[in-house]
C-alpha cells in the first residue's frame, strides 16, 4: 500500500511540474511568435508606406522632368510668342474692329496648331489639361476648352483658384525656371472635381518671359499609384491625407470618390504632418482598429501623410492560427516526457531485481563453499 502511494505521488508531483513548465515554455513561445508576426507586420506595411511615397515622389519627378521639357520646346516657344505679337497688334490697332477679325482669325489657327501638340502629350502621357497663358494671366489655350479658356487668372471669375495660384507663383519663379505645384482643390471649370495644377514659366533666348505653361494632373494617376493591393491584404489599404486631414486619394472601400470629402483625423495620420514614421495600433477613419503604417512626403511647399492600413482583427487571426500548432507541440511533448519517465523508472526496477537476484546467487555460492 506505501508503495502504490509513493508511485502515485511521484507521477501526480512529475504530471503537475511538466505541465507547468510545458505551459511556460508554450507561453513563452507564442509570446515570441506573435511578437514576431506582429514585427513583421509592422514592418511589411511600414516598408508598403515607403514605397508608395517614393512612387508618387517619382511620379512628381517625371511630372517636373516633362514641364520643364515642354517649357523648352522650340515649336512651343514660337507659338507663345505669336500669341504674345498678336495681343500686342490687337492692343495697339486703331481700328479695333479689323485688329479684332485678325486676331480671332489668327488665334483660331494657332489653336488649331497647337491641338495636334498638346492634344497627342496629353493623351499619351496621361495628363488632364494642358494650358497656355500670356503673363497677365490670360488662358489663351486649353485642350479641354473649358469656361477657363479665354479669362484672366487675375481679374476673372477663377482668380481665387488652384490654376491662378500656380500662375502666380510660376511668374515669381520665371527667373529662377522653378517648377510649382498646388495641392488638390475643387475647380470649378471642371465641374467642381478635386484637380491639382503645376505650371512654369517659358522663358526665351534673351531671358525674356512669354508666358507660363501650366498642367492639371489627374486624380486617376494617383489613385493608381495609392490602390495598391498586392501583399495588403483582405483589409489593408494605402492613401494620403493633406494638412487639413482631408484625404488626397480614394479609399479602397468607397464607391464613390472621397478626395476632400473624408476627413482622417487620427493619431497615425498627426504624427505623419509632424513628420514622423512609424506603426502603432489605431482607430481609422471608419472606426475600425487598425495597424497603421505612417510616413509623409513633401510637394513644393504642402505635406500629405502617406499611410499603409490594414484591419487589427485580420492581423490576430493570422496569429491565431500559430496557437494550436503550439498547444499541439507542447502536448506532445508533455507525452513524451512522461513516457520517458515511466520507461526509465520501468528500466531502474528490472535493473534493481537482477541486482538482488546476482546477489543472492553470490550469497548462495558463499555458503556452500564453506559447508564443504
Amino acid at each position: 500500500m506505501d508503495k502504490s502511494r509513493k508511485s502515485l505521488r511521484f507521477w501526480l508531483i512529475t504530471g503537475i511540474t511538466l505541465a507547468v513548465l510545458l505551459s511556460a515554455i508554450g507561453f513563452a513561445t507564442t509570446r515570441y511568435l506573435v511578437q514576431s508576426q506582429l514585427e513583421h507586420y509592422a514592418q511589411r506595411f511600414l516598408l508598403l508606406s515607403s514605397l508608395r511615397k517614393e512612387a508618387l515622389e517619382s511620379y512628381f519627378d517625371t511630372v517636373k522632368a516633362e514641364i520643364t521639357f515642354w517649357s523648352l520646346n522650340e515649336n512651343l516657344l514660337t507659338k507663345q510668342a505669336e500669341v504674345n505679337r498678336y495681343r500686342q497688334a490687337y492692343q495697339t490697332t486703331a481700328d479695333q474692329q479689323a485688329a479684332s477679325i485678325d486676331y480671332e482669325i489668327s488665334m483660331s489657327a494657332l489653336q488649331a496648331d497647337l491641338d495636334v501638340l498638346a492634344r497627342l502629350f496629353v493623351s499619351e502621357r496621361g495628363y488632364y489639361d494642358f494650358f497656355l497663358i500670356s503673363e497677365q494671366g490670360d488662358v489663351f489655350y486649353t485642350v479641354k476648352k473649358e469656361a477657363d479658356l479665354g479669362t484672366n487668372l487675375n481679374a476673372g471669375p477663377w482668380r481665387q483658384t488652384a490654376l491662378a495660384d500656380v500662375f502666380r507663383r510660376a511668374m515669381a519663379a520665371s527667373q529662377s525656371g522653378g517648377v510649382v505645384f498646388s495641392d488638390f482643390e475643387p475647380y470649378g471649370p471642371s465641374n467642381g472635381v478635386p484637380a491639382m495644377f503645376t505650371a512654369k514659366a517659358m522663358v526665351d533666348a534673351e531671358g525674356q518671359v512669354l508666358g507660363i505653361l501650366a498642367l492639371q494632373l489627374p486624380t486617376e494617376r494617383i489613385k493608381s499609384i495609392m490602390q495598391f493591393t498586392a501583399g495588403m491584404g483582405e483589409s489593408g489599404e494605402t492613401y494620403l491625407v493633406g494638412e487639413d486631414h482631408l484625404m488626397r486619394s480614394d479609399s479602397r472601400f468607397a464607391d464613390d470618390s472621397t478626395i476632400l470629402k473624408v476627413k482622417v483625423d487620427t493619431a497615425s495620420v498627426n504624427r505623419a504632418l509632424e513628420g514622423e514614421s512609424g506603426t502603432l495600433f489605431t482607430p481609422d477613419y471608419r472606426g475600425v482598429t487598425v495597424l497603421s503604417a505612417y510616413t509623409a512626403t513633401e510637394i513644393d511647399g504642402f505635406r500629405w501623410a502617406v499611410m499603409a492600413e490594414i484591419d487589427r482583427d485580420e492581423v490576430l487571426q493570422t496569429l491565431s492560427g500559430k496557437r494550436p500548432v503550439i498547444a499541439g507541440l507542447m502536448f506532445f511533448l508533455y507525452s513524451l516526457a512522461l513516457w520517458s519517465f515511466w520507461y526509465i523508472r520501468a528500466g531502474d526496477g528490472a535493473g534493481s531485481e537482477v541486482f538482488a537476484g546476482m546477489a543472492a546467487d553470490s550469497d548462495y555460492s558463499d555458503m556452500a563453499g564453506m559447508d564443504s
